[in-house]
């Protein structure tokens, strides 16, 4: 396999144009200042009209590009060292207001930072802000009650999924080149396929803590989004710079960003065709599939074509899992405020509470032996390609039913299709631009390896960016 190449030397871009290594590289060559393009940032992230931020700090972020900058000159600067990103509006950040795209969370300012927060000022990153989400996380498109919308550059009338979506929007924008989410069932990923963006969710353990992980259940993990492999990669190894404690996960010598260059011997890649929630998948969506199994059998690995059988019990067991952490999230006010959540958000609650705590063992349970037969099915697989999700991205308000939210739920469940796999079996899963529509309309394909090789999967999508470049697409 032949390796990703490094990013080009820009031919005097815009600033918002570059990478995120091609900002650090400026910076380090003096040709452009870390205070000037977090400024130009906070200037973007002002004039949006995307629904990418729902809260912007500029007072805190000039602070911290003063502070990068300062660092960089006396060379002690870390790899991405100035580069704007943004935190998605789930992380509580010291002093600066998370809302979690909740009206009773509109006025919360937290007193302490999430770890991923501090992990990537540690890393001399600077946020200009909180890119916006749906209520609590809970629904796969972004439309909170506390900000606008987000929806996709490439066509402001369609929804940028959720619930990473802000975070999807503000790279795709060009208002920041990375940008931290999370990742339940789909959060990063299904974003990122319709913002036209690089969403990559980790293994289970790297960056979450271990096996159970910071939800409990072991779904839920951080991650990066980007416009490119190799940034995203540069991010993860920002985000995974100290072992978690109690983390199985084996160590990553030499970076994830060096992965994206090394070579692979033959890999057995199989493309996965069908959705285990049984929501039909869109011909467009398949064919950007086969034609990267397509990209990887030209350079020489074993392709084959697999069906991926409807499995409804994984997939109940995974959505009592996902009301549970809903249901788990305490509310200011208590009980007397769920009445002010959206229907949606009301619904899961509801539902958890009628599930009695053999109900949720049993589901479970379900849900890893599911999600082992699922892995076992693909067991000959270094590389399983599938949809992001089922269909390209929807309009705005499209999957949203607050007179039926168990209708919506049902909705969001055939939408999302395959991404809830990766979180069950907590393998890393990275969704790509790599299809298109005639109008021009990102679509996602999925790949997932096995546990611990987040390194083979960035080296696999190295390639695939290498061969089937997306960089000029642009909103």
């Amino acid at each position: 396999m032949k390796p990703a190449p490094h990013d080009p030397a820009p031919r005097d871009p815009a600033p918002r144009d570059l990478t995120a290594l091609e900002l650090r590289a400026a910076f380090e060559r003096r040709e452009l200042g870390v205070v000037e393009v977090v400024a130009q940032a906070l200037d973007r992230a002002s004039a949006d009209t995307l629904g990418a931020f729902t809260t912007l700090n500029p007072e805190q972020a000039l602070a911290a590009a003063a502070a990068a900058q300062r660092a960089i000159d006396d060379g002690t600067a870390g790899p991405l060292a100035g580069v704007p990103t943004a935190i998605k509006d789930l992380e509580p950040t010291r002093g600066i207001r998370t809302t979690m795209g909740s009206a009773l969370f509109a006025d919360w300012i937290p007193a302490v930072d999430d770890t991923i927060v501090a992990t990537l000022r540690s890393a001399g990153l600077v946020s200009v802000g909180k890119t916006t989400v749906p209520e609590l996380g809970a629904a796969c498109y972004t439309e909170p009650e506390v900000s606008a919308p987000s929806r996709s550059p490439y066509a402001p009338a369609l929804s940028a999924a959720g619930s990473s979506g802000g975070a999807a929007v503000a790279v795709a924008a060009g208002i920041v080149p990375v940008s931290q989410g999370s990742d339940t069932a789909g959060s990063l990923r299904s974003p990122a396929g319709a913002c036209g963006v690089v969403g990559l969710k980790p293994s289970r353990g790297l960056l979450t803590g271990g096996l159970i992980g910071a939800d409990g259940l072991g779904l839920t993990t951080k991650g990066p989004l980007a416009r490119t492999v190799r940034d995203a990669a540069a991010l993860l190894d920002a985000m995974a710079v100290a072992a978690p404690v109690g983390t199985v996960h084996p160590a990553r010598r030499g970076g994830f960003l060096g992965a994206c260059d090394e070579r692979a011997e033959r890999l057995v890649v199989v493309v996965a065709e069908g959705s285990i929630s049984g929501g039909e998948v869109d011909e467009r969506i398949t064919r950007a599939c086969a034609d990267a199994g397509r990209a990887l059998a030209g350079l020489g690995h074993r392709v084959h074509h697999r069906t991926q059988p409807v499995d409804e019990d994984l997939v109940s067991g995974f959505s009592r899992m996902f009301g549970a952490l809903a249901a788990a999230k305490p509310l200011p006010g208590g009980d007397e405020a769920e009445h002010r959540l959206r229907p949606i958000v009301r619904h899961l609650r509801e539902r958890a509470r009628a599930t009695d705590s053999g109900e949720l063992a049993a589901s479970i349970l379900t849900v890893q032996a599911r999600a082992a037969a699922w892995a076992e099915r693909f067991g000959d697989a270094d590389i399983v390609i599938a949809p992001t999700v089922t269909q390209p991205p929807v309009p705005v308000g499209a999957l949203r039913n607050d007179a039926d939210p168990a209708a919506e739920l049902e909705a969001m469940t055939r939408f999302t299709g395959n991404t809830i796999i990766a979180n069950a079996t907590g393998f890393p899963a990275i969704s790509l631009p790599l299809g298109w529509t005639d109008d021009g309309v990102p679509l996602g394909v999925m790949l997932t390896a096995t546990w611990g090789r987040d390194d083979l999967l960035l080296a696999v999508a190295g390639v695939l960016e290498n061969e089937r470049p997306w960089r000029d697409r642009t909103p």
